[in-house]
């Protein structure tokens, strides 16, 4: 993370993001990276799932690296937040009978 990614963040004691938007009619609190359909946990979750640093991901989405790490200084900021709209969306796509899990591979 630069000084410069988070003396952004935190200008006069307030959260202000240069890449990240919020998106009043979704039903997530998180914010999502601007110009692109992806919140930040989807992000960092998908990093996480493929062992990606943030220069990686920035060139498979084609994002500015600086992008990347703003999301990354949100999530660390906002973990339970992110985390509370995983298992919301997990509860969801349960009682709709969406398996979660792949099924299990015939012998």
């Amino acid at each position: 993370m630069t000084a410069e990614t988070t003396q952004a963040a935190l200008f006069n004691g307030v959260e202000a993001y240069r890449y990240l938007e919020r998106r009043p009619r979704s039903w997530r609190r998180q914010l999502y990276l601007k110009s692109r359909n992806i919140a930040v946990g989807q992000l960092i979750y998908s990093m996480r799932a493929n062992k990606q640093m943030p220069e990686e991901a920035a060139e498979d989405y084609g994002l500015p690296v600086e992008q990347v790490q703003e999301a990354i200084l949100y999530y660390e900021r906002h973990r339970d937040l992110i985390e509370q709209d995983a298992e919301e969306e997990r509860r969801s796509l349960e009682s709709q009978g969406i398996p979660l899990e792949p099924r299990p591979v015939p012998r």
